[in-house]
Order: structure tokens, then C-alpha cells, then sequence
């Protein structure tokens, strides 16, 4: 995919801006809280309905203004992750338009095509990005939340069929715990879980498994790009913890013809074990929102191998170089299942890697045949090394 033009309007620190972009890398520079971080958001915003920082969408609208436009030129480019040629030599299939219009009301409008799309789920994953950020180190120092998170929306991105259930569950989940406190306080009786509980298993259970299965295929990428960022020094292994636990042991057996029936019965069981707990506690505590995956590093030092979680042991620049394989690795996912390569968003991504982790990153980006975005406080050295890449300089919301 190739973003060929990007419009905001009361975005933020922007008016009324337009800018275009070129196929390879395009260098944002300036000083900080000038707008530079604004201008990924607001890409981000358009692929996901979100932003990176998680913010109440109203506070993305300009001060003193009630609204924010956004708008994208997207060219849709079919591309193999073995493809031999330059991105500027791939030929588009079609071009794109995406928008989003946001009001102080929470009024909210998302169009394809000038068509206007009635679901998030008919929204999501009409253009696709990775977006690595400081906010992205969150996913290895950060909650299980985080981590959930990172995986909801990437799966979300390629399969639509998911991010229904992930609603559903998530409705359901919410009727349960309200009903949950209601027959704490005698207000309502337990046998009225039951419906609720029907639903999450039905949904858990499909979201666990989509879950184990993309993780099983994005963990082998990571691992790759990890290698590629650390020189093959260090090792990392992602070990993934579905709730209730072992839930995808029959899959991972290949007992493909009873896995969802023995998996919804373990569910069954789990709910009923902790009715009581739950409803002292007024909160569900078994299921995939309970969810989250281990990172743990293998290195080397004075001739022995250590092991280490990298959650309370990594290193700043380890955890940092870790944070970026996990995204990297969701960029091979997605161009693996959707066969289109997306947008690579990186804000301040050199800061806090020493000089030879910044040179594996440095390599690795030259070989990733996606257009790319990074930000920075200074035009980087490797400017000129990089070929097709345009520098847009931004100063208080307005770029030239």
C-alpha cells in the first residue's frame, strides 16, 4: 500500500493541511511538540479508527473548533514479500480514498470510496499499517491489556470475522459483569448468567483459537527480525497464555474435529468453577480479556546462556529492540495474509538504540519494500543513502 496524500482539517494542531508523499521513505523533521507525531496519528487514525495514544477521539479536534476531517489517497499496490522489484517500479491495482469525520457530539462518519460504511468492521483493514512509537514499548514493559491490545488490532486489520466476535465478546462481557453486581447486592439471581456465559464461550473460545493460531505465525517472524535487529546475539521466545489456561491444547495436538467442542467445555467449566469468585469480586475472571503472552530473552555472557523475562530484565535499548521486531513482525504478518504490504509508521524510533542496533535497523529498513514514515528531531545522515526519500519539515502545524 502507498499513501500518496493525506488531508487534515482541525486535527489537532493542523487547520487545513495537504501534503504529498513519495513511494520509499518520507523523513518528518522538526523540533518537538511541533506537529510530527500529529501527522503519523492522523494516518494511524485512518487505517484503525484509533489513535496510538488511546485518547477520547474529541480530544483529537483542534482547540476551539467541533470537528476534525482526515483524508487519504490510498494506491492499493499488490506486492509479494519476495518481490525483487523497487517500490516505486510496483504498479498500482487501484486507487483508494479513505475518510473520517469526527464531531464534539461523538457523531463519527467513516467513507470508502465516498461510500459511507456503516460498521467499524467494514472500516477496518481497508488500508493497513504498523505503527512503532515510544508508546509501543508498552508492549513489553506495559500490562497484559497492552499486549491484548496489539494483538486485537492486528488480527482485526485481516479478518473481519474476528473483530465481530471481539465485539461480541466484549458486549456480552459487559452485561456480565453489570449482572455480576446486581445478584452481589441480592439484586438479581445467578441463573441469569447463564445466557451471558453462553456467549462467551461461543465467542472466547473463537477468539482464542484465532488468537493461538496468528500467534504461532507472527511469533516465527518476530523471532526473525529480532535476530536481523540484534546481529543473531540474542534469542527471543514468546511463549502465548491463553485464559482459561491450556485451552488450545487440543489444537495444538491437532485434534482439529473436537478442538472447539473440548475448548468450550473447558470454558464451561472454568465459568462455573469461578461463579462465586465472580461474583464477589463483581468482575469475570476467565476469558481471552485475561489474555497476554510472555517475552523472554536468551543471550550469552561469559560464555553462558542466560534466560531472562524481558519485562523486568531487558535493557532499555533491548526492550526497545524487542518492541520493534514485534512490530515488524506484524508487518510480515499482514503482507503474508493480505498479500499487500503496509504502511510503516516509525515516531523517534533511533532514540535510546546504540550505534549498532541502529545500524541492523538501518539495513533492515532498506530492505523491507514498504513506504515508510519516520520522524525526527534532525535530517538522520542516512539520508542520502536511502535513494527515493523526501524530507517535510513541520513548524507548529505547518509543513513545507
Amino acid at each position: 500500500m502507498r499513501l500518496n496524500q493525506l488531508v487534515l482539517c482541525n486535527f489537532r494542531c493542523y487547520a487545513d493541511c495537504e501534503i504529498n508523499f513519495t513511494d520509499r521513505v518520507n523523513l518528518i523533521v522538526g523540533e518537538n511538540a511541533q506537529g510530527k507525531t500529529t501527522l503519523l496519528e492522523a494516518i494511524y487514525f485512518l487505517s484503525t479508527a484509533k489513535s496510538h495514544r488511546t485518547y477520547p477521539d474529541n480530544e483529537l479536534i483542534r482547540h476551539n473548533e467541533s470537528w476534525f476531517y482526515l483524508k487519504g489517497l490510498i494506491a492499493a499496490i499488490d506486492s509479494s514479500p519476495h518481490t525483487n522489484l523497487e517500490p516505486h517500479k510496483l504498479q498500482p491495482s487501484h486507487l483508494m480514498t479513505v475518510e473520517v469525520s469526527n464531531e464534539l457530539s461523538g457523531k463519527k462518519r467513516f467513507k470508502f470510496n465516498g461510500v459511507l460504511q456503516k460498521k467499524l468492521s467494514q472500516w477496518i483493514g481497508q488500508f493497513n499499517v504498523v505503527f512503532f512509537s515510544p508508546e509501543s514499548l508498552t508492549l513489553v514493559k506495559g500490562a497484559p491489556a497492552d499486549r491484548r491490545r496489539f494483538i486485537d488490532i492486528l488480527i482485526s486489520q485481516v479478518n473481519s470475522a474476528y473483530l465481530n466476535a471481539l465485539q461480541n465478546y466484549q458486549f456480552a462481557l459487559k452485561q456480565r459483569n453489570e449482572l455480576l453486581k446486581q445478584i452481589r447486592s441480592k439484586q438479581a439471581s445467578p441463573e441469569f448468567l447463564d445466557p451471558w456465559d453462553d456467549i462467551l464461550i461461543a465467542e472466547g473460545v473463537s477468539i482464542i483459537q484465532t488468537r493461538v493460531r496468528a500467534f504461532s505465525e507472527l511469533k516465527t517472524h518476530i523471532q526473525a527480525k529480532h535476530a536481523e535487529l540484534t546481529g543473531n546475539r540474542e534469542i527471543l521466545n514468546l511463549k502465548y497464555q491463553p485464559s482459561p489456561e491450556k485451552i488450545d491444547n487440543a489444537m495444538e495436538q491437532g485434534r482439529q474435529d473436537s478442538v472447539t467442542g473440548e475448548a468450550e467445555e473447558r470454558f464451561r467449566r472454568g465459568l462455573q468453577s469461578s461463579r462465586s469468585y465472580d461474583i464477589l469480586r463483581g468482575v469475570t475472571s476467565l476469558g481471552p480479556h485475561r489474555d497476554d503472552f510472555k517475552l523472554i530473552l536468551e543471550a550469552q555472557s561469559a560464555g553462558t546462556m542466560y534466560f531472562q523475562e524481558a519485562k523486568a530484565f531487558g535493557s532499555q535499548g533491548q526492550q526497545r529492540t524487542i518492541a520493534l521486531a514485534l512490530k515488524l513482525g506484524e508487518l510480515e504478518l499482514i503482507r503474508e495474509t493480505t498479500g499487500k504490504t503496509p504502511i510503516v509508521l516509525l515516531d523517534d524510533v533511533f532514540s535510546e538504540l546504540d550505534e549498532e542496533r541502529s545500524a541492523f535497523l538501518f539495513e533492515l529498513l532498506g530492505r523491507l519494500n514498504a513506504q515508510t514514515f519516520i520522524t525526527s528531531t534532525r535530517q538522520e545522515a542516512w539520508v542520502p543513502d536511502m535513494g527515493d526519500c523526501r524530507v517535510i519539515t513541520v513548524h507548529n502545524g505547518q509543513v513545507n
